[in-house]
């Protein structure tokens, strides 16, 4: 698990799923990851103001990752292409 997050170090799209917060966090910026350790920004919104947070967490405490790997417009049928 450590190599593969170092691998996506800066990448857009990924997804983390953190067992002690028992949920994902969206679009994240992956910072520094270390043997232990997994440091990352992740963005939250109310109706009133966005919020910025920098969270490290250990890497055990990743139970999944995605990525996104595209984004297409509905009304584009370019994606039945892509496949």
């Amino acid at each position: 698990m450590e190599q593969r997050l170092k691998e996506l170090t800066g990448q857009p799209g990924v997804w983390l799923f953190v067992k002690s917060s028992n949920g994902w966090f969206k679009n994240v910026e992956i910072l520094d990851v270390n043997p232990d350790t997994i440091t990352f920004r992740y963005e939250s919104e109310s109706e009133s103001e966005r919020k910025l947070w920098e969270k490290t967490t250990r890497i055990d405490n990743i139970a999944e990752v995605e990525i996104r790997l595209l984004v297409v417009p509905k009304l584009n049928k370019t994606l039945d292409h892509i496949r």
